[in-house]
């Protein structure tokens, strides 16, 4: 689910896809899309994404989290070939207790 903008003129990209799933945790181990058709309005005739997912554990509050760790990109665009790999890592889970205090009002002084 995705779109490209060029000008003032936003494209939807319609995908199709799968997702491998794990069998014993059923997390998202996988997932690849790719354009359902050519778009020759914004010259882009092929794109395809594949995610790949892991568990990243945090420590200090012992968990773990299925995140992405690498995603690969490929698309043909205004007649040429494009390649991106993006790797993901340090990540950093935040946290935010709070507590909430209610009290009643109390009732107005008289005058």
């Amino acid at each position: 689910m995705h779109a490209y903008k060029l000008g003032n003129q936003e494209h939807p990209v319609p995908l199709k896809g799968r997702a491998w799933i794990t069998a014993d945790k059923f997390q998202i181990a996988r997932i690849e899309a790719e354009m359902v058709k050519p778009m020759p309005e914004i010259q882009l005739i092929s794109e395809h994404q594949i995610v790949e997912y892991g568990p990243i554990p945090f420590p200090k509050k012992n968990t773990t989290l299925w995140l992405p760790k690498s995603a690969d990109l490929y698309f043909d665009f205004r007649k040429h070939h494009y390649y991106r790999r993006h790797s993901f890592d340090h990540y950093m889970l935040y946290s935010v207790d709070t507590e909430e205090k209610r009290r009643e009002p109390g009732v107005p002084p008289q005058n």
